[in-house]
């Protein structure tokens, strides 16, 4: 049996990937192979019937159940980039998706990053208890190395992602919302916002009020009430606070993703299927998933502005095109397959 452990695997994209990796083994004859370690925060996914225990999200209880467990499974993945804590016989894999946990030894100084340290240094100190670590992109496989986490020769770039839930819908490009753009992130640091509203008050000074649509939420009330204060002054951003994407990717033109780092940049993807035009960092990550319509330094409000105003006046733009492709079967069959 292989077990598959999310115990530390709740929200965001992780819990996104997480729950399409369940729904994708629930329809296969094999199922019953696969064994579901889950968080309590997790929704439980209809699909699963006995096949799946929830447990304490803490480290002692996973101890514990890998302790008393640890003879029973033949090949093992964790999911949220955190190997078992223990030596197992079984061979195992551990899914790594999170960028600032390598981002963090070189910034271990910094207030934001010590609580991401310590989560490095716990990864660390059990590295040696999984064969191989597997990522989405080839930039995480050099963060992996660069790190000292493994070697190349022990990482896997497996990307996966549901390639059937965005379908551009049958409506012309020139169709769509004039001059919107859309932003979908939640407000953490990473995700550059205060660059990204500088820019749009940078098009406000330079006479030019184009809409951006955020998803800015409780967590982050200065945020809030500087949307509140920007849209007071004459400009338009408007904060859906939670939306479903495709919304506004099936509506709106262009999508701009000033992130500083992402493991994947599943939003890219999403954007490209959806039939937008975008705009974004000009970092690896993008890079990896993508080839997009225009590039911008992510570091500079001013150059955020430029794309945009280039993006409104350049009817010619092209369109992204995706380098990426869904590997979730070879990922589960690598699980599921007899040494």
């Amino acid at each position: 049996m292989t077990l598959i452990d999310g115990l530390f695997v709740n929200k965001g994209g992780g819990a996104v990937l997480f729950r399409y990796l369940i729904e994708t083994i629930m329809q296969r004859p094999d199922k019953d192979k696969f064994f579901f370690l889950l968080d309590p925060r997790f929704g439980i996914p209809a699909s699963l019937t006995g096949n799946y225990l929830v447990i304490h999200n803490n480290t002692s209880e996973r101890k514990k159940f890998y302790k008393k467990h640890h003879h029973s499974y033949r090949k093992v993945l964790c999911f949220a980039n955190t190997p078992p804590p223990l030596k197992m016989k079984a061979e195992v894999y551990t899914y790594f998706h999170n960028q600032k946990l390598l981002e963090a030894p070189g910034k271990k100084f910094q207030k934001m990053f010590w609580s991401q340290y310590i989560k490095y240094l716990y990864v660390k100190v059990n590295a040696a208890n999984t064969d191989y670590f597997i990522v989405q992109t080839k930039h995480m496989v050099d963060g992996l190395v660069e790190v000292g986490l493994k070697n190349r020769k022990h990482c896997l770039t497996i990307p996966f992602y549901d390639d059937t839930k965005y379908v551009a819908p049958d409506v012309p490009f020139e169709k769509r919302r004039k001059d919107e753009f859309v932003f979908i992130s939640n407000p953490t640091p990473q995700k550059n916002y205060p660059a990204l509203l500088d820019a749009w008050e940078e098009l406000y000074v330079r006479g030019l009020t184009p809409t951006l649509h955020v998803t800015i939420d409780e967590t982050a009330p200065a945020f809030t009430e500087r949307v509140k204060v920007m849209n007071e002054r004459g400009m338009d951003v408007v904060n859906h606070t939670y939306i479903d994407p495709r919304e506004l990717y099936y509506t709106c033109p262009y999508l701009i993703f000033p992130s500083l780092m992402e493991s994947f940049g599943l939003p890219l993807i999403e954007a490209a299927e959806s039939g937008m035009k975008i705009l974004a960092s000009d970092l690896p990550f993008t890079y990896d998933v993508v080839t997009p319509s225009l590039v911008f330094d992510q570091s500079k409000p001013s150059a955020i502005a430029d794309a945009v105003v280039k993006a409104m006046n350049t009817p010619d733009l092209p369109f992204p095109t995706v380098v990426t492709t869904n590997h979730v079967h070879e990922l589960i069959d690598l699980l599921a397959r007899e040494n």
